[in-house]
């Protein structure tokens, strides 16, 4: 197996940017200085960094590492280097909105990790994902395989073509054998089919498992829609996820199942009206595999990716688990920056996989590491080098705890940031057949009619009918009533469900 550069070297971020005729130009956001300082990323700790080492921490600590084995293949050591370049065009899904594929461009190469940038769309919007993640695909995939592609801002969907875009802007494609080939995995069951139901939890409200539909199938992964919920709650899967399971699952299980949003009566949802209603068919139960437990174990020591700066992979350990999920705590860092995370995320990897990438890591934050340079612009928050901002890629670096992603104040900030999508009117946004196929499959009413889809906050609606791991029913009425407001309010601390204040925020 052949192993990526150990040397591989950070490029430069993209100082282009698309104008309004899809061409690059220096976007404006970079000529500017970014919050007023140069960011502390590679001055304080450099010593420290060159002498550190896990072999040796794990020895001071008397801890012990996350086994590989544990690992998926997504979050392993990688079987190929990372060949993308700053400036190459892909299609690929969007966060936040993961029934959406969109036009992307490379704009920063990391070890084996990449920056993604919207075309068309301001640079604080950018994401990062591996390279070897099979929710980007090369350009001319959408096409291909018929989904729908979001194409860039000020762009008419008729008269866009990748071709003579990529021509029109001198650009260049990312080449399809930079892009991993997932057919190892093994086909998509035969027996799941767009369209089909299932119970699925809420991965941003683990206690909720609720009516779902297949919306989408890509490889060996499907799309899990929440029936009557906007596409936000969104996410795709692998077929053995413990996150789906059968229609009748709760019922066995002494589970409470979350109707869909509007159902006359959700306390005595009745499985067999609904499919009834909606003209649709169950995946059979058969066809459901168990997955083995995760095996992580409070104290193991991992690489994981800071959500609150995701530029950085920090040393951290594990503190705590449950069956799909691990709390993942910093070291060196304050418990309030612990968060849960899914124990198949891709960001969390095995002790070693920085290096081997040459990717960064932060190591564990102690105060007689950080030497202060002369008239040196200094983050107030301990620990932070300065890297990053609160209001995203936009700003690489802060000095102040207005920009720092850990102050206090912006501690129960997960971004400042307003949907990308938003802008957008509502007949563009129904006009997409990725929204339309959702809301063909899954927004009927109860009498087999279209309707709406309602994106009020999920908990407000289904308060009534909700049971926190098998214990009794909550009428949590009074709890919501405060709390629901217009926009994508996710998550909260419920009575009797095991959350922290650091995973509610991380949602």
């Amino acid at each position: 197996m052949k192993q990526p550069n150990r040397k591989r070297k950070l490029s430069m971020d993209s100082k282009e940017h698309l104008n309004q005729d899809g061409c690059l130009e220096q976007a404006e956001e970079e000529k500017k200085p970014r919050d007023g300082a140069t960011p502390l990323s590679h001055v304080p700790s450099v010593a420290a960094q060159e002498a550190w080492s896990w072999e040796q921490y794990l020895t001071e600590q008397k801890a012990i590492a996350a086994p590989v084995e544990l690992f998926s293949k997504d979050q392993s050591f990688p079987e190929h280097e990372n060949g993308f370049q700053v400036g190459m065009r892909l299609e690929g899904i969007d966060p936040r909105h993961p029934s959406v594929f969109c036009v992307l461009s490379v704009a920063e190469v990391c070890g084996y990790r990449l920056r993604l940038h919207f075309d068309g769309y301001l640079s604080c919007y950018d994401f990062w994902t591996n390279a070897g993640s099979p929710d980007i695909h090369p350009v001319g995939w959408c096409e291909k395989t018929k989904h729908e592609l979001h194409i860039p801002k000020g762009y008419r969907k008729d008269k866009f073509v990748w071709m003579d875009y990529l021509k029109a802007c001198k650009l260049q494609n990312a080449p399809k054998k930079l892009f991993r080939n997932r057919s190892s995995n093994g086909p998509m069951p035969k027996e799941f089919q767009v369209g089909m139901k299932l119970e699925a939890v809420d991965r941003k409200n683990p206690s909720l498992v609720c009516v779902a539909t297949i919306a989408d199938i890509v490889e060996d992964r499907l799309l899990v829609h929440f029936d009557n919920w906007d596409d936000s709650y969104d996410y795709w899967c692998d077929v053995n996820s413990p996150y789906v399971q059968p229609v009748g699952w709760c019922q066995e299980n002494g589970r409470t199942l979350i109707a869909p949003q509007g159902y006359p009566d959700p306390e005595n949802f009745s499985w067999t009206e609904y499919l009834e209603a909606t003209q649709t068919n169950a995946v059979p139960a058969k066809v459901f595999k168990m997955r083995p437990p995760h095996g992580f174990l409070p104290s193991m020591r991992l690489e994981a990716v800071d959500r609150r700066n995701p530029r950085l992979i920090r040393v951290a350990t594990v503190i705590d688990v449950d069956e799909q999920r691990l709390k993942v705590h910093f070291d060196g860092w304050d418990h309030k920056y612990d968060y849960w995370m899914d124990a198949d995320s891709p960001d969390i990897h095995p002790i070693g996989w920085c290096d081997i990438t040459g990717h960064p890591l932060e190591i564990p934050y102690r105060a007689n590491d950080v030497k202060i340079l002369p008239g040196q612009a200094v983050c107030p928050t301990p620990g932070c080098r300065g890297i990053g901002h609160i209001r995203g890629p936009r700003y690489s670096g802060h000095h102040s705890a207005f920009g720092c992603p850990y102050s206090d104040m912006n501690l129960k900030k997960e971004a400042t940031l307003h949907d990308r999508l938003r802008e957008q009117t509502q007949a563009n946004l129904e006009s997409d057949s990725s929204h339309s196929r959702s809301k063909n499959l899954c927004s009927l009413n109860f009498n087999g009619k279209h309707e709406k889809v309602n994106s009020q906050p999920r908990l407000v609606q289904q308060a009534k009918c909700l049971k926190i791991k098998g214990k009794e029913d909550i009428d949590l009425d009074n709890l919501f009533r405060g709390l629901s407001v217009a926009g994508g309010w996710v998550g909260c601390r419920l009575p009797g469900a095991s959350l922290s204040p650091r995973q509610h925020e991380s949602r």
